[in-house]
């Protein structure tokens, strides 16, 4: 087969030219529409039931919601865990699916679940089912100036919305228009007119009701009763039924004005509406950003005089740094490739396996596009992973050929010899080296799932390489080769790598007892100091934004709390050099934080979010800054709880420590979570300790005393309504005014500004007629309740969070050290209670708990390759020792590189299994064919690695060099990428000159041992 394939490719120049031109031309146009963004959008498995219930607490919405809902979805198939958080106003139900459910049927049942539960508040929203997926926004615009002019900001939220790759602008710190219709109590007592009254008379005006059609001198009229409300003064012209012409006007004061805000925005320092601009699946976030920023001036003119259009957050400035940083890396790699294949090669050879890196690499965007990749940091880094491994087969052939030319063979003999000889060891190198990647798309975990489009995109190339080395390159070698001159300068460094090279594995394989063993204590040696390296999932990002969230006493009015942000607004400005803040924003009312998923609402809850530019001066100060402002966070007294979330290199993995306390008992749980709190203050590197039960607000808790209310003709049902529509107000109806959607709100005047003795002075209606004041029907109790409820699996759970220094204490090592301390002095006091982690250490564990079962799934993969190549058992063992030298030189290269075991470098070594036997699978490939001329083993072993070494040397040069610049960051270093990066180069490296010269001695050994057991069972 391979004869026919090497005659194909010689003999017919056109075929050859039209497949690399077809390549070409379809990668091209596929490279040019891939979207680009930071991370790749990953499914998380989970779907959530959301539903709003304004004004309720935390509690009512856990019992009248939450449970309901979590009851319902208990029979839905392959649920691997339920959550749920309840908060003011909110119930979030999470259903994580067992990994490839699919998750559009997984929340379609949901749906149909959830459709079931026919018992919600009525004042409560309709669910809403939806997938839960890893997404960012692209930018946020700040329009600063005070405004309630929706109509201007429509516009420009629809002109936003009409660019290509936009799917949702969404508008915050805009207050909502309502006309409010504010009962007036004494005048109702007077008139005799009850809420509801008002309520129904509202409703009954606005109607548009079909009556059918009439036929009217054989023309077809339809007929419909309509009126209609097109302001306040119609509100307050309606007439209330059963009175003598009374209209709602005379019991109310009719206003068409903006809500009350639950979130103001401030953006460096002037109130201001936000418009974050969200993209499609797929969309280009840099193109969005591009065209926004290109178009800003034309969108700042559709704004009014006073008011400002900037960019508020920026979200790609980390995508842009970071593809720039793997992009010049990878130039620098490749520049490195072509150098040593210029040494090594010769001009010509080096031009022939450099013209077939476009084909792998426009093979790859061909397929990234066909499979709906697109180009992030994950993909770009896989392309560079193969910028030294696609070139590995082309330096085999080439050098094949090479050697037969210079031994004095003719170029249409040396091509398709030498192509034919290494066809079948270059196939299966292929194919090991794709075998050691696949299994990393099996890796659970956040982490796990963003990075399995990189094993994808390597095999692309990988593909694309083969591709090229069996169909293109031996017609282009037999074309354009060279003369394989015996005299040229790549035949002489051979010859004299080779001189230096053969006493020393002559020696290996004299002492080869000696050999192993050195080699085995080394790798036991690595084992050893892999024990005590620290183990991190993610890594601190440059500090392009920081972001921090703070919480003062309950019932802190906004005031005080937007107070406070601009008093640490300046403070840290203060703290830095002039220019360095590019923006900052202030949101109080509301914290929404993107790393742990917590949510708050409040007026003494804020967060602040900087963005900083990247000058050396900055970069000096910055660490003391922050520093200082944990400091001032967490000794100043005002301020119950706080969090600072510095940026990450990796993907959101939540907070630095998680650790989840459930239990049926929430008093216990409390107490627990409290002693696990103090304890966790007192350790060196963890900071802002706290706990997302929340601190909740002030409530007057009103109980209805059944016997009286009875005598009025009330139930508790009916006090609760009546309550409800005089403070927080019912929707009478909701009105389209200047093509906007606005209610009308009924609620007692000034009701929202109660306090307890106004409270109890209410005026119920009773049904009878009258009016009785609330507290002769009910007393009032002034509790707190709690600020959200979090339930797993049906239990009350407490996260305690914090945040970790990484040079002082990983989250990992804080999640022993936590567990140990639970061991020794929680579990017996709280035999009740479970302990569980999240975020970060969770995340580390569940990507582990996959790489041994992935790794021993790619080393069994490539030991099969092996032995249907070598029809053996024993001699894929002896190719497969490279995979322990590799993970001795990645293990020895991070720790001297100073990284911790990250979840990326445990990647890095599972992806090297496949690289590093490549060299060791061609030596002794040639080994064997040596054997099988008759040369003796111990010859042979010898002059089969002496024979590869110009080729092995090659291979792993041009990998280890394509690498290094990422690893040792010549072109900027990412924190993520490079202890992959530092794995797979210092583990071939060493695993390189441990093949050179262990193989040949391990060859040897197993010969002597196959040897004795023929001597002392007889031959078998």
């Amino acid at each position: 087969m391979f004869d026919r394939i090497v005659r194909l490719s010689i003999g017919n120049p056109v075929f050859v030219n039209l497949l690399f031109i077809v390549i070409c031309v379809a990668g091209f146009m596929s490279a040019m529409r891939l979207p680009v963004e930071q991370f790749p959008e990953v499914s998380l498995d989970q779907v959530a039931v959301v539903v709003r219930y304004p004004g309720a607490s935390a509690s009512d919405v856990e019992e009248l919601i939450t449970r309901p809902i979590e009851e319902a979805v208990e029979e839905v198939e392959d649920v691997k865990e339920m959550t749920s958080t309840s908060s003011e106003g909110s119930s979030r139900v999470f259903l994580t699916f067992l990994a490839g459910t699919d998750i559009d049927t997984a929340r379609s049942n949901v749906e149909k679940a959830v459709a079931t539960v026919e018992d919600l508040p009525e004042d409560a929203e309709a669910p809403d089912v939806v997938e839960v997926r890893f997404l960012l926004p692209v930018v946020s615009l700040g329009i600063k100036g005070t405004t309630s002019d929706r109509k201007t900001i429509e516009r420009l939220r629809d002109a936003l919305r009409d660019i290509p790759g936009v799917a949702s602008v969404e508008t915050s710190g805009l207050a909502e228009r309502k006309v409010f219709v504010e009962l007036l109590p004494e005048r109702m007592v007077g008139l005799g007119v009850a809420p509801d009254d008002v309520v129904a008379a509202i409703r009954d005006t606005h109607v548009s009701l079909p009556a059918g059609s009439v036929e009217t001198r054989g023309t077809e009229i339809l007929v419909k009763t309509e009126g209609r409300i097109e302001g306040a003064a119609d509100v307050a012209a309606v007439l209330l039924p059963g009175t003598d012409g009374l209209r709602v006007g005379d019991v109310a004061r009719v206003e068409d004005r903006p809500e009350e805000r639950v979130t103001d925005f401030y953006v460096d320092g002037v109130p201001a509406v936000k418009l974050t601009v969200n993209r499609e699946d797929g969309a280009d976030p840099v193109g969005i950003r591009n065209e926004i920023v290109e178009r800003l001036p034309e969108f700042a003119a559709m704004l009014p005089a006073g008011l400002d259009l900037v960019v508020a957050d920026d979200y790609t400035r980390v995508i842009r740094d970071r593809l720039e940083v793997v992009g010049v890396n990878a130039i620098s790699g490749a520049f490195l490739v072509i150098l040593v294949l210029y040494v090594m090669s010769g001009p010509r050879q080096a031009a022939l396996a450099v013209w077939g890196m476009p084909v792998s690499y426009l093979f790859a965007t061909w397929m990234m596009g066909v499979s709906g990749t697109s180009l992030n940091v994950v993909s770009s880094f896989g392309l560079l992973i193969a910028t030294g491994i696609i070139v590995d087969d082309a330096i085999v052939v080439i050098e094949n050929v090479q050697r037969l030319l210079e031994e004095g063979k003719d170029r249409l003999t040396a091509t398709i010899e030498g192509t034919k000889e290494v066809l079948l060891p270059v196939t299966v190198a292929v194919a090991t080296t794709m075998f050691a990647f696949m299994p990393l798309a099996m890796v659970g975990g956040t982490m796990g799932r963003v990075m399995k489009i990189l094993p994808y995109v390597v095999i692309f190339c990988l593909l694309g390489s083969l591709l090229e080395a069996i169909f293109i390159l031996p017609g282009h070698i037999y074309e354009y080769g060279g003369v394989g001159d015996e005299h040229a300068r790549p035949a002489r460094i051979a010859r004299r790598m080779q001189r230096i090279y053969r006493p020393i594995v002559t020696w290996t394989t004299r002492h080869r007892k000696l050999t192993v063993l050195l080699a085995l204590l080394g790798f036991l040696a690595a084992l050893a100091t892999a024990a005590t390296m620290k183990r991190q999932v993610g890594a601190p990002g440059k500090p392009f934004e920081l972001q921090i969230f703070y919480e003062l006493p309950p019932g802190t009015d906004k005031a005080r709390t937007r107070a406070m942000g601009e008093r640490i607004i300046a403070d840290v400005a203060a703290a830095l050099p002039d220019g360095a803040v590019r923006t900052t924003t202030l949101r109080v009312g509301s914290t929404m934080d993107r790393r742990t998923g917590r949510d708050e609402t409040g007026t003494n809850v804020a967060s602040i979010r900087w963005e900083f530019e990247l000058t050396d001066a900055f970069l000096e100060a910055y660490p003391a800054m922050v520093r200082s402002l944990r400091t001032f966070l967490a000794t100043t007294p005002e301020i119950v709880s706080h969090s600072v979330a510095e940026a990450q290199a990796g993907p959101p993995a939540g907070a630095g420590i998680t650790a989840r306390i459930r239990g049926r008992d929430i008093r216990v749980v409390n107490e627990a979570v409290y002693e696990l709190e103090n304890a966790l203050r007192k350790w060196p590197g963890v900071s802002d300790v706290r706990n997302d039960y929340g601190a909740g607000r002030e409530t007057y808790r009103i109980r209805v005393d059944d016997d009286r209310a009875a005598r009025y003709g009330l139930t508790r049902g009916g006090v609760a309504r009546a309550v409800r529509t005089a403070i927080d107000g019912t929707v009478a109806d909701e009105v389209s005014l200047d093509e906007d959607p606005v209610e009308i709100v009924v609620r007692y005047a000034g009701a929202d500004r109660s306090d307890a003795r106004t409270l109890r002075d209410l005026l119920l209606p009773r049904p009878g007629g009258g009016f009785v004041r609330l507290d002769e029907v009910a007393r009032l109790e002034r509790t707190r309740e709690v600020g959200l409820i979090r339930r797993e699996d049906g239990l009350r759970t407490v996260s305690v969070l914090g945040e970790v220094d990484g040079e002082r204490i990983t989250s990992v090592e804080a999640a022993a050290r936590i567990q140990a301390l639970w061991d020794e002095r929680f579990r017996e006091r709280f035999p009740d209670l479970e302990l569980a982690f999240g975020g970060e250490a969770d995340e580390f564990s569940e990507s582990l708990n996959d790489l041994p079962s992935a790794f021993a799934l790619a080393v069994a993969l490539i030991y099969t390759a092996l032995a249907l190549q070598f029809r053996s058992y024993v001699q894929p063992g002896i190719i497969i020792s490279a995979v322990p030298f590799g993970v001795t030189g990645a293990i020895f290269g991070l720790f001297a590189m100073g990284f911790p075991l990250s979840v990326f470098a445990l990647f890095g070594i599972v992806a090297l299994s496949g690289i590093c036997v490549n060299d060791s699978l061609v030596m002794v490939d040639f080994i064997n064919k040596l054997r099988d001329g008759g040369m003796p083993a111990a010859e042979a072993a010898v002059e089969g690695a002496i024979m590869r070494l110009r080729p092995i040397v090659s291979t792993t040069l041009t990998t280890v060099l394509g690498l290094l610049p990422l690893a040792v960051g010549l072109g900027g270093q990412d924190l993520i990428l490079a202890p992959m990066a530092v794995s797979i180069a210092a583990g071939l490296g060493v695993a390189t000159s441990l093949i050179l010269l262990v193989v040949p001695a391990l060859y040897l050994v197993v010969e002597d041992v196959r040897g004795a057991v023929r001597r002392r069972f007889g031959r078998t």
